[in-house]
């Protein structure tokens, strides 16, 4: 059994991705004894860890090794059949260095799991769609996954079982004639007009902050909460008036590229925002100054500063604020401000000693709901379906017209009263 990884033609091991040292292996199994074609292993991509590209062809060379262990251990096997669970198991090990959130990571384990629970191992060329829908319809009947659970499942069963597909382990993806029942999805709550200029006016009474800036970036440029976090002044260009979403602020404290390609944009904020960022910036400024800090570009606009004590020199540090932690003083502020309630208050004593409330039960307005506070405005406003895409970031139109449906009927609604009045004036 022979080992290939593609090289150029001095003999120097090709990268598929130059920049981050992606390689491709596979090995040569021989001819089929019964077609006589030349048969080789599924391909495997090899994400080199080290930053040094020197180091990157020993990489290989290991993973080379290491797939060729597995060939062969499944050789010594008589051949034994691949299950299910195992191959996604695999599948799910291979990502790791792909996936660019641990948490996200985390969230497919959990799938990967689920799947496991629910199917077993079995034969992974022999499952059938009848086998799929007679799984799902047993998990229903015990009460053991909820119908969004079982969808979560069903779609990271359909692409591990596409990747299967891909690797020509199955012929056919077996998930591709499993129908689900229609998803009741909830419509998306939004705040209307009347209450949007509400809490705007609210925020405006505020001292400015960084709890206030970031409320305001998520009701004015209907930013997601980390895409709100993770800017910096060097995103913001006051003359121009515009922001440029690259980065977003994740609940792990990570700053990371945003969640898809369309959701680096640039976008443009109005006068008022344009108003509050530069007096904002000011603000921030002199508070910095207080502690011996400079305002940079990558200075984060929504900011969290602290104390260090090294060895008694005191200094202060400046990190970008913590998605919990704005989301707690959200409910807080919602509910000072009627536009959430919490069910129950007491008084507790905290490690250092002070007395402090804690709420909970809390039902009302969301930071996230702000973002579709934007949206149904501007669909209401007759703004085209493309512009409120780039302006949210939407992989697609599509998407939009997806979440929104409900909020372009009732604006179609409208058009045709409008459509009538025209036609008998």
């Amino acid at each position: 059994m022979q080992g290939l990884i593609k090289k150029t033609a001095r003999g120097t091991s090709e990268c598929i991705d130059k920049s981050k040292g992606v390689y491709r292996i596979y090995f040569s199994l021989g001819k089929d004894p019964e077609t006589g074609r030349y048969r080789r292993s599924p391909s495997r991509r090899v994400h080199c860890r080290s930053k040094n590209p020197k180091n990157w062809p020993s990489e290989v060379a290991k993973a080379l090794e290491a797939y060729r262990a597995e060939l062969e251990g499944a050789s010594s096997r008589d051949n034994a059949p691949l299950g299910l669970s195992d191959y996604a198991d695999r599948f799910h090990a291979n990502r790791e260095s792909t996936m660019g959130s641990p948490l996200a990571y985390e969230r497919e384990g959990l799938d990967i799991r689920h799947i496991r629970e629910l199917f077993g191992n079995p034969d992974l060329t022999r499952l059938k769609s009848d086998d799929v829908r007679a799984a799902y319809a047993k998990a229903r009947k015990e009460g053991r996954f909820s119908e969004s659970e079982i969808r979560r499942i069903h779609i990271k069963l359909k692409q591990v079982m596409e990747d299967a597909v891909d690797n020509d382990l199955v012929g056919k993806n077996p998930c591709r004639g499993v129908k689900l029942p229609k998803q009741n999805v909830e419509a998306r709550k939004a705040l209307s007009a009347d209450e949007a200029a509400r809490l705007l006016a609210v925020l405006l009474e505020e001292k400015p902050s960084s709890f206030i800036t970031c409320t305001m970036l998520l009701l004015l440029c209907g930013l997601r909460k980390g895409e709100a976090l993770g800017l910096s002044w060097e995103d913001y260009d006051p003359d121009a008036k515009t922001l440029r979403i690259v980065k977003q602020y994740t609940n792990d404290r990570t700053l990371r590229p945003p969640k898809s390609k369309m959701s680096r944009r640039k976008i443009s904020v109005g006068n008022e925002l344009a108003d509050y960022l530069d007096r904002w910036k000011a603000i921030q400024r002199s508070e910095f100054d207080s502690f011996a800090v400079g305002q940079t570009g990558e200075t984060p606009i929504v900011h969290s500063i602290g104390v260090v004590d090294a060895a008694n020199g005191k200094r202060a540090l400046v990190t970008r604020m913590d998605g919990h932690n704005y989301s707690r003083a959200f409910r807080l502020f919602a509910a000072k401000n009627g536009f959430g309630t919490f069910e129950e208050s007491r008084e507790v004593i905290g490690s250092d000693g002070v007395k402090r409330t804690r709420y909970t039960g809390y039902s009302g307005l969301k930071p996230h709901e702000l973002r579709h506070t934007q949206a149904t405005l501007l669909v209401g406003a007759n703004a085209d379906i493309k512009t409120i895409q780039a302006r949210l970031g939407h992989a697609s139109p599509s998407t939009t017209l997806s979440i929104y449906s409900h909020f372009i009927e009732a604006n179609d609604q409208k058009a045709a009263s409008v459509l009538d009045n025209l036609l008998k004036g």
